[in-house]
């Protein structure tokens, strides 16, 4: 069973405040599927990681560093996903 849930976002520039703020704004919209972790005893992070490289990088590293958690990697498309998510980040970002 999970006990942990990682997300690993892309954004929140390199301002004083933005990835607070944008961390703030995410657990807002997941705060329903926050709530059903907390209530199962899963511990629940939210990891803004300012740019796509650095974002994916920290991913890498999560797999390998916390491989009993649920690690999510949430990055901006840049376009239309018309192929499976991973072939479309290949493709864009190598």
């Amino acid at each position: 069973m999970v006990k942990e849930i990682r997300i690993y976002i892309e954004g929140g520039g390199d301002g004083r405040n933005t990835r607070g703020l944008l961390r703030e704004g995410f657990n807002k919209f997941l705060q329903e599927l926050n709530q059903l972790a907390r209530s199962r005893k899963i511990k629940w992070n939210i990891i803004i990681c300012d740019s796509r490289n650095n974002t994916f990088s920290q991913f890498k590293s999560a797999l390998k560093e916390h491989p009993d958690a649920f690690n999510v990697l949430l990055v901006d498309a840049e376009a239309s996903v018309k192929k499976a998510p991973w072939q479309h980040l290949k493709e864009r970002d190598n």
